[in-house]
């Protein structure tokens, strides 16, 4: 097998870009005390982003005032974030059980082998 071919199976990554607003939220939530490992994991953005965006946006950032401040938006866009990736976890965990319980019926429903009639 040609080495080359199976990095041609990979799908390809596309990149994602975050808007200024959505990083100058993280870096806001990031130095409120939250984890950047349990933040990261609810945003789906990588630890170096984070680190990245608060070197740049943080209150020690370079660039922290070079652009004008904006206000934050209605429920945040950072926190409704991080609520989705909470429901969608909730949810995940909900699906399991039900899968779980689905095949624990389907047991317990199954006659016997030396059940007699």
């Amino acid at each position: 097998m040609n080495p080359s071919d199976s990095r041609s199976s990979k799908p390809k990554q596309t990149r994602r870009h975050y808007d200024e607003q959505f990083k100058r939220d993280t870096v806001a939530l990031l130095e409120s005390g939250r984890s950047a490992t349990q933040l990261s994991r609810d945003l789906g953005v990588s630890l170096w982003n984070l680190r990245d965006w608060k070197r740049l946006f943080g209150s020690g950032g370079a660039k922290a005032s070079t652009t004008p401040p904006q206000a934050p938006s209605a429920g945040g866009t950072v926190e409704m974030a991080a609520e989705i990736a909470e429901l969608r976890l909730k949810l995940e965990v909900a699906e399991r059980q039900r899968d779980i319980l689905k095949k624990a019926l389907g047991i317990v429903a199954l006659e016997p082998p030396n059940a007699t009639r």
